[in-house]
């Protein structure tokens, strides 16, 4: 007997790291749920979900629905963010409400949704992906560095919750990924391979956890490119 697809979802599946992750698992014929501003992956097992992840009440709506169509989910990846770097000054309270809305509590709201379904269940794994930046303090990174410091607090809490009812809980801490996070910013990875992570090795963590032992949580896991370089632009 075929063994049932595995159906995960992801959020900002649109570009970057969960773009990445999401075709990874494709290509071994999970069923992937994304939620993002945009889409452009092309295929019958993706089902995109269009919302912008800083608006709390929208985001809360969609799960609603999600949940409904798709109870079978046994996997989700709380991805989707930006980042923000610039003297505290300068940014306006707007801009800060809706800079955590997306980079911290839009990844509390998706759990608080989805943990009821897999604690029911007794199955499931969801994994966090946050940063460095969670460990660290940065020039000019008060809202990027608070934002994933919080993520890994709530994680470490959440995981707690989580492993009582056999739901694996993981976070992934990766320093610089060459992505087009950095395409608005005044600096980026060094131009050598070893100076950033790739989004696809990520994608290739993520598909080694979703095939791991579901009687092993892999905690908080730390990935740094072989030799940190920063350029200024």
């Amino acid at each position: 007997m075929k063994a049932k697809r595995k159906k995960y979802l992801i959020t900002g599946t649109s570009k970057g790291i969960g773009k990445s992750i999401a075709l990874k698992l494709l290509k071994f014929d999970y069923e992937i749920i994304g939620i993002s501003r945009s889409h452009s992956i092309k295929s019958p097992n993706y089902k995109p979900f269009f919302q912008d992840l800083s608006d709390l009440k929208g985001l809360s709506n969609i799960l609603k629905i999600i949940k409904k169509d798709h109870s079978d989910i046994s996997g989700i990846v709380s991805n989707a963010g930006e980042g923000i770097f610039d003297k505290l000054e300068n940014l306006s309270e707007d801009s800060i409400m809706k800079y955590f809305n997306l980079n911290l509590l839009s990844h509390i709201i998706l759990a608080k949704s989805m943990l009821p379904d897999l604690k029911k269940k007794k199955d499931g794994i969801f994994i966090f992906i946050g940063s460095e930046a969670s460990k660290i303090g940065g020039t000019k990174g008060t809202l990027y560095s608070a934002a994933k410091h919080g993520l890994l607090g709530f994680f470490k809490s959440f995981k707690l919750e989580a492993n009582k009812a056999s739901v694996r809980v993981t976070i992934i801490n990766p320093g610089m990924v060459r992505t087009g996070f950095f395409n608005n910013l005044d600096f980026e990875p060094g131009k050598s391979k070893e100076n950033a992570i790739e989004a696809c090795d990520i994608a290739e963590l993520v598909y080694f956890l979703s095939q791991s032992s579901k009687f092993i949580n892999f905690s908080d896991i730390n990935i740094d490119p072989m030799k940190k370089v920063i350029l200024k632009r």
